[in-house]
């Protein structure tokens, strides 16, 4: 998909701001079904996400946020496979991600309300998923948010 200036336009105002559609076609001077429509085949590309809210998950009590370093003992996607299926049913895990260049194959992003609770989670839930071998964690003292989307959007 070759975009024009509305859709970087749009993409840039929408890694920065959570507006509404009116409020999203007000601002890059495009009707709203203009604008939805254009959301639709960002999507449909692959080159946007699905429209996400963000969560604050302090405000809902979970006041450790974790990036959790896990090695696993196989490098083969059944292993994968089943290690992400085994995260899904952790309801504090918000994501992951399969790396390389780490010690570990996987970081995964998690939320606890307190020590007590990640202790629970990471001991008795995580460690407890077959083939992890090492477990690293890292607590996130404040989360700065990066806008590069003009700069990137204005190579294309």
């Amino acid at each position: 998909m070759q975009l024009d200036r509305f859709d970087k336009q749009i993409l840039e105002i929408l890694t920065h701001e959570d507006l509404n559609l009116n409020e999203l076609s007000e601002r890059v001077n495009l009707s709203v079904s203009s604008v939805h429509r254009r959301i639709k085949l960002l999507i449909e590309s692959g080159i946007m996400t699905n429209l996400k809210r963000g969560i604050n998950y302090a405000k809902l009590g979970f006041k450790l946020h974790i990036l959790l370093q896990v090695s696993l003992s196989k490098h083969d996607s059944e292993t994968f496979d089943y290690f992400l299926a085994e995260l899904e049913s952790i309801p504090e895990i918000i994501n992951a991600y399969l790396v390389t260049g780490q010690s570990a194959d996987f970081i995964v992003e998690l939320v606890a309300k307190d020590m007590e609770n990640y202790s629970e989670i990471l001991l008795r839930r995580v460690a407890k998923i077959e083939n992890v071998v090492a477990l690293h964690s890292s607590f996130v003292i404040k989360k700065y948010d990066v806008f590069n989307c003009y700069n990137i959007l204005s190579q294309l």
